[in-house]
């Protein structure tokens, strides 16, 4: 691994900063690049991919000290020092973004789904980079294992799964796959309805629930899990992740919840 791009004296540069640079420049340019194609102002666009990025590392920050408080305590300096303490929750930090950045097009009286639309895959091709840095960076690995790509990392006597490379493929098989979806969900006659036309949300509704699935999947692969009250956070996390992407899928395809659809009726009824 090669945790360590340089150091000049006192200064070291990680390879996981280099990677996050990375990842935010690749993942903007695509959303910025799909949100010029659809003729959105660039900078107010860029304002919101910028501080949803924002408001996600805080969320990201917030929701690991929180699930690991027994680490923390109630001490500030350990909250904001994320040297010292680094952590991260990936998806909390996921969720806040999307919900931040669907606020923000409404607010700016946009399409909200078609912009998340264009942030899905923006977001999994940064994602595919930023695991790739944490497979260099040595964090994150899995249970150890006597695969033959299974690789011993530092600290680490025993070879393990490269659960950082499992994500990394899997994110950019998404990336792919939405890249291809942009251009042909509309004609799905399923997804469609027998309307004439598809409403937008295809994309992050499919990022959602195979991400969610993912994650619960490959939990079973991580060292040392969190958990609360005996539960994987990643597994509670990635199910939620899921049904939500299924639903949305389902509504914004023009079907109603049956729930919904209840509940309409016993208004109508009443009235």
């Amino acid at each position: 691994m090669f945790p360590v791009l340089f150091s000049l004296g006192p200064i070291t540069f990680k390879t996981i900063s280099l990677f996050l640079i990375l990842a935010f420049l690749v993942s903007s340019f695509i959303f910025w690049r799909r949100g010029r194609e659809e003729h959105y102002k660039e900078e107010l666009l860029f304002d919101g991919f910028l501080l949803s990025g924002l408001v996600g590392v805080l969320a990201a920050r917030a929701g690991y000290v929180v699930l690991n408080a027994g680490d923390f305590g109630f001490s500030l300096v350990r909250w904001l020092d994320f040297f010292s303490y680094p952590g991260f929750s990936g998806s909390i930090g996921l969720a806040v973004m999307g919900i931040y950045l669907h606020r923000f097009a409404k607010r700016s009286k946009w399409d909200s789904f078609e912009i998340l639309d264009f942030w899905a895959p923006a977001m999994a091709l940064g994602l595919a980079v930023l695991h790739v840095g944490l497979f260099f960076d040595g964090g994150g690995y899995g249970l150890a294992s006597t695969l033959p790509w299974a690789v011993t990392f530092p600290g680490s006597f025993a070879a393990r799964h490269p659960v950082q490379l499992y994500f990394a493929i899997f994110y950019v098989v998404l990336f792919a796959y939405l890249q291809w979806a942009e251009f042909h969900y509309r004609t799905f006659e399923w997804y469609r309805s027998g309307k004439k036309t598809a409403q937008t949300g295809f994309l992050v509704a499919v990022a959602m629930s195979t991400t969610g699935l993912v994650h619960v999947i490959f939990s079973f692969l991580k060292e040392n899990p969190t958990q609360l009250y005996g539960i994987g956070i990643d597994q509670v996390i990635g199910m939620v992740l899921f049904f939500v992407g299924v639903g949305t899928l389902y509504v914004r395809s023009g079907k109603e919840l049956p729930f919904l659809k209840r509940r309409r009726h016993a208004k109508v009824e009443r009235l």
